[in-house]
């Protein structure tokens, strides 16, 4: 199985211990899926900062490991200055 795939099936196991009545199941696995990118972004920003302020990384090195452009994850992750 791909990084992917094991990530995606992660995902699809992940169930909170909020079982609420008045949510149908869409509802709570939408839910799920929304703790689930809050918690990701967050860990991720943390170890953004962590990396760029600590570790010396560039953004454009940071940028070359999550995709997107330098600019942009200054604008996410803060205003640590590596560059």
């Amino acid at each position: 199985m791909s990084d992917y795939g094991r990530a995606r099936a992660y995902v699809a196991a992940f169930r909170s211990d909020a079982d609420d009545p008045n949510l149908s199941l869409g509802e709570a696995e939408l839910r799920d899926l929304a703790l689930l990118r809050d918690a990701v972004d967050e860990v991720i920003a943390v170890h953004v900062r962590e990396l760029v302020a600590f570790e010396g990384l560039s953004w454009a090195a940071v940028a070359a490991a999550i995709a997107p452009s330098p600019a942009s994850l200054r604008l996410r992750y803060g205003h640590a200055k590596s560059e």
